[in-house]
């Protein structure tokens, strides 16, 4: 009889178990299938104008991803001149460089900074 109950038992735990899964499972894809009714804002128009149609704005939102890597491309190009004046200007500091290789550093990376700008201006311009 010991015997019987115990697998009686071991049997309803196992059925509270699936049902409890099940149960979780199901509470689980109502809460998932539910729609939301929040008042979420509308997606933005591309800034450029691609065109119409939902193959237009894919086109605008890739032309403004390009000048938004050109943007970063700017910003590496900047970090990259600080690095180097400030790793330049540590030399001259320690006496390892001279002020003419400081100088020329500040110079150039002004002017390369000046170029990439305006070559992003330019493209940015084409692309739009």
């Amino acid at each position: 009889m010991y015997h019987f109950a115990s697998i009686a038992t071991r049997v309803r735990r196992g059925i509270d178990r699936v049902i409890n899964r099940a149960f979780t499972w199901a509470l689980l894809v109502w809460l998932t299938c539910k729609p939301a009714f929040a008042d979420l804002p509308t997606v933005e128009a591309p800034t450029s104008n691609g065109g119409s149609g939902l193959m237009g704005q894919i086109k605008g939102y890739l032309q403004d991803g390009v000048v938004i890597g050109g943007l970063v491309v700017a910003a590496i190009a900047f970090i990259n001149v600080a690095i180097a004046a400030v790793h330049t200007f540590t030399e001259v500091r320690n006496e390892k460089s001279t002020w003419t290789k400081f100088g020329s550093i500040i110079v150039v990376g002004v002017v390369l900074l000046v170029a990439v700008i305006w070559l992003l201006g330019k493209s940015a311009s084409i692309i739009l």
